[in-house]
């Protein structure tokens, strides 16, 4: 009897295991597939370098192509140059997709310790972007020098760069970097016309300007983006701002600046729906084949969640819900109906504007429900509080102002007035019409924990009523140990290519030799029969 229930025990561990592998395995094709979506849409600069003058741009220029041909990481040459095209100052950036080498600072600096823009910033974490030719040791030499910081930790990033020109300079007098911009094509430089396209495209441009540095009439724009914050629907952000400027055409139909404007805007949308349309092609279309995908789930599992939705929540058996049969099923307040139909965007394609949250006319099906539901249970404290966020972001600039703050405030505490959240803001210093990044966000939520403590309630209410608690607890950390199984092989990956690619060289090089080698031969043989005759 007792080798009978030591066998079953046995058999019994196995078959557990055996299950929790092929799990794992599940989740690891999930994260791939989130990693490779993830890696087509962050990209960030990782390396900033100058060239200077024509021999020194077009030898760079042949090796930068080289890398590119050798599928390695190249730099990218900024659109317009600084200074004339005899003694030409060139702009190179690396775009790449490690986060944590993206550049999140960026500071324009003189060299000289007496130039009254000069900065040092080796003690707060900055590296120095400069050239030789760039260092100020003449009179009348330029003194640029860029300072960069990567800090792992901020959510945004610079993602590109820009070179603008405000005027032209004919004068030849001073610095050979400061003349002969009358050579750069008209089209080129800048032109209040393209300050504005930057500015519409959100790029910030640096206060110095490049003439106070020796250089140019030139202004350096970057665009910064965020790199841990959710954004919801891009393709919506751009419908907005494409009705905006389509309403303002039809007040000026004769404006060529607004008529160029929503072109651009017609464009951007195009690109972010083919976009859209290339990530979809790594998720499932049925949102149920999507869930037990998703979560890895057995038959008995995916059974389990579907009868909780029909017997808890589609009462009349039509297989639709609304936001009120949700909100009622989580026993929460009306007032949170705005949050939770934010959670139903998760999976839906439609609009959903959270100051229209009683719509009647928002149904969601099984599959929709219980996709929103699988991935918001899923989220971890932190994704929590990013895609909190990123809710109330409703420009998606990465900011929330003290209207959006409030209008959070107000859902998830309805029974505070907006004298409490006045006395909210003036104690965190926040003025009336400013804006918060999510590092302020962040960090106010880390001092005052209960704001979002209703978020956190709707989680916790989900995972109990679907699958219960232990559960997800389960199911998050077999996907915390499947993302390390990943990152595992990512790295053993990495590391078989640079071996592949070191024996690459090392064979190219014996080649090189062997061939010298004949060639040495080949001269003595000559030599020999030479020295007979």
């Amino acid at each position: 009897m007792t080798f009978i229930r030591e066998a079953w025990r046995r058999l019994s561990f196995t078959s557990s295991n055996h299950a929790r592998d092929k799990e794992i395995r599940q989740l690891k094709k999930v994260i791939k597939k989130t990693m490779k979506v993830q890696k087509r849409d962050v990209v960030g600069i990782v390396d900033i370098m100058f060239t200077v003058g024509t021999k020194e741009t077009n030898t760079f220029s042949e090796k930068n192509d080289a890398l590119r041909d050798q599928g390695e990481s190249y730099y990218v040459r900024v659109k317009n140059d600084i200074c004339s095209k005899e003694r030409m100052l060139v702009v190179w950036i690396k775009l790449a997709a490690d986060r944590q080498e993206f550049i999140t600072d960026l500071v324009i600096g003189s060299t000289r310790p007496n130039h009254e823009h000069f900065f040092f910033g080796d003690k707060e974490g900055y590296h120095a972007i400069m050239h030789p030719q760039l260092r100020g040791m003449g009179a009348a030499d330029p003194t640029l020098c860029l300072w960069c910081k990567k800090d792992g930790t901020k959510s945004r990033h610079i993602c590109d760069l820009q070179i603008t020109y405000t005027k032209v300079r004919c004068s030849l007098a001073g610095s050979m970097f400061c003349f002969a911009l009358i050579n750069i094509d008209s089209d080129s430089f800048s032109s209040q016309e393209n300050q504005i396209e930057l500015v519409r495209k959100n790029y910030e441009k640096l206060p110095l300007c490049l003439s106070k540095l020796g250089c140019a009439y030139a202004n350096i724009w970057i665009l910064w983006t965020t790199k841990d914050v959710m954004r919801l629907t891009d393709t919506t952000h751009i419908e907005r701002e494409l009705q905006d400027y389509s309403a303002m055409l039809r007040a000026s139909p004769e404006d060529p600046m607004l008529i160029k404007m929503v072109e651009t805007a017609n464009r951007r949308l195009r690109e972010a729906q083919i976009q859209e349309e290339n990530h979809a092609k790594d998720i499932p279309h049925d949102d149920i084949v999507y869930v037990k995908q998703f979560l890895a789930l057995s038959k008995h599992d995916m059974n389990k969640m579907k009868y909780t939705f029909k017997t808890s929540l589609d009462s009349d058996g039509d297989g639709k819900i609304t936001v009120q049969d949700y909100v009622a099923f989580l026993s929460e307040p009306l007032s949170m109906a705005g949050f939770i139909r934010q959670i139903f965007a998760l999976s839906s394609n439609q609009n959903l504007d959270s100051d229209n949250y009683l719509n009647a006319n928002l149904m969601m099906d099984i599959g929709s429900t219980l996709k929103a539901t699988a991935v918001f249970c899923m989220l971890s404290s932190s994704d929590l509080l990013k895609f909190v966020f990123a809710c109330y972001d409703e420009d998606g600039y990465g900011t929330i102002d003290n209207n959006e703050f409030k209008q959070m405030l107000a859902s998830f505490h309805p029974r505070h007035s907006d004298e409490h959240v006045a006395r909210a803001l003036k104690e965190f210093d926040l003025t009336v019409g400013g804006s918060m990044s999510f590092e302020t966000f962040e960090s106010l939520i880390k001092k005052l924990p209960h704001l979002l403590y209703p978020a956190f309630r709707v989680q916790e209410k989900m995972q109990k009523r679907f699958m219960g608690r232990r559960f997800w607890k389960r199911k998050l950390s077999l996907y915390e140990e499947a993302k390390r199984l990943v990152i595992e092989d990512e790295e053993q990956a990495k590391l078989a290519e640079r071996r592949e690619r070191k024996q690459r060289e090392e064979y190219a090089a014996d080649l090189r030799l062997s061939a010298i080698d004949r060639f040495v031969e080949k001269s003595k043989k000559k030599r020999r029969r030479r020295h007979k005759l």
